[in-house]
């Protein structure tokens, strides 16, 4: 019974993430047009180390899940 409940749950996790991707799609698409005004000393630093954050988050994030995956196929999990 909670192995179901935890599926379910995966799969609503991905409807939500991929609702969550389309929209920040869209307000990226909307969001070209418009012109970005010059970032000066505190708004540099804060932008630069906010994409290397979001770089780092799915790295860890990609490599933990393979790592899991890993350990479920060799432990007989996933056959």
């Amino acid at each position: 019974m909670l192995e179901g409940i935890v599926l379910v749950a995966e799969i609503l996790v991905i409807f939500w993430f991929a609702g969550f991707l389309t929209m920040m799609t869209s307000m990226y698409l909307d969001g070209r047009s418009q012109s970005v005004p010059p970032l000066k000393g505190a708004g540099r630093v804060l932008v630069s180390h906010a994409r290397l954050a979001i770089i780092v988050g799915i790295i860890s994030v990609i490599g933990m899940t393979l790592w899991e995956v890993g350990n479920a196929v060799s432990a007989g999990g996933l056959s």
